[in-house]
């Protein structure tokens, strides 16, 4: 059914099916004394129906191209995809340099398989990043182990190693002739 003022179908009609389609009742929002609530549920109502409605547009044209044109299309998604992919590569690389920084390790991201990390829309995967590098610091010790000294102060070596001598002996080993 169409209207006779503008020529626009009618929005409850499908016009693949000529039948009615269930009108959808906008969800009640819930009561607020700001009102911030009312505004923030029908933001996300109109938000719904800008999607589904922009999805069916798309389906349209999609119906009505040619098979040129759907060649054509699908070579530019492909090479949008691709170019994601590049950037997102790059943009994974620094996601998980940052998320390693603020838990206090190092990640070497040299020998990583990057792509992992992307999402299906090549943009990087966020939470995939954060559960790496939140596994990574599971596994790396917080307080680094230090080698156990043997004590403090002045060892006697067993060698002619003038390092570790104290100056008495050094003395000792220049006036015995063995040094010079």
């Amino acid at each position: 059914m169409a209207d006779d003022k503008n020529n626009t179908p009618d929005p409850n009609t499908d016009p693949a099916k000529g039948s009615e389609t269930p009108s959808v009742t906008p969800e009640t929002p819930p009561a607020s004394e700001s009102g911030e609530e009312k505004w923030k549920a029908l933001s996300r109502e109109n938000e719904r129906k800008w999607k589904a409605a922009s999805k069916e547009l798309e389906d349209l044209r999609k119906a009505q191209m040619t098979d040129q044109e759907k060649a054509l299309e699908d070579a530019k998604t492909e090479g949008r995809k691709a170019a994601l992919s590049e950037v997102g590569i790059k943009l994974a690389k620094a996601e998980i340099r940052v998320q390693a920084t603020k838990a206090g390790i190092e990640v070497p991201t040299d020998y990583l398989d990057l792509p992992q990390f992307l999402g299906d829309d090549g943009e990087t995967d966020s939470e995939k990043v954060k559960a790496f590098v939140k596994s990574l610091a599971k596994n790396s010790k917080k307080d680094p182990e230090f080698p156990q000294l043997d004590g403090v102060g002045h060892h006697k070596s067993t060698k002619n190693d003038i390092t570790t001598m104290d100056p008495n002996e050094l003395a000792d080993l220049i006036t015995g002739g063995s040094f010079i």
